[in-house]
């Protein structure tokens, strides 16, 4: 209420010092306070203006900084919620990639363990027909050595006869 009064007050005055102005008449001291009094409550005026407008900014900065927060809130957790969501497939992927080679190194030991009972099987049987060669081979020297052993004893006596006859044949010339 003071400062309405206050400010009417000055009004008052500032409008003769005005009129004074209008006339062309010269100021007084007083006349020039009035005026300083007037320009200052323009400038308060201006100042109260200025903090209604920076009220205003301030409050319009505050609901973009919220509006942009919340969107900023929402595509952090759309991206959160992708990311959750490529990770999830990233480790089904590798568990159905660990379940394959599971698989494949279990296949591989299968094949292994296959082929060297194989390989044993025909190493073994290699052996056996070796073995049986091998005998045979015995059996056929024994025999190549008792028909050598023969033909040795033929041979004595094919000798031992043609030394007779010839002895024979011999003395029956003489």
């Amino acid at each position: 209420m003071v400062e309405s009064v206050t400010s009417a007050v000055i009004e008052k005055a500032l409008d003769t010092v005005l009129r004074k102005v209008s006339e062309g008449r010269k100021l007084s001291t007083e006349d020039l306070v009035v005026l300083m009094l007037g320009l200052f409550r323009e400038i308060k005026n201006d100042i109260a203006n200025t903090n209604k407008r920076i009220d205003a900014l301030y409050e319009m900065m505050s609901r973009n900084y919220e509006v942009l927060n919340s969107r900023i809130n929402e595509v952090n957790g759309s991206l959160i919620k992708k990311i959750d969501e490529i990770n999830n497939r990233l480790v089904e992927k590798i568990d159905e990639t660990n379940k394959r080679i599971d698989a494949l190194y279990d296949l591989v030991g299968r094949n292994y363990e296959a082929l060297n009972n194989r390989i044993n099987a025909i190493n073994d049987a290699l052996s056996r027909k070796i073995e049986e060669t091998n005998k045979r081979i015995d059996e056929t020297n024994k025999r190549i050595d008792n028909l050598y052993d023969l033909m040795g004893k033929i041979y004595e006596a094919l000798i031992k006869q043609a030394t007779t006859q010839r002895q024979k044949a011999g003395k029956s010339q003489t």
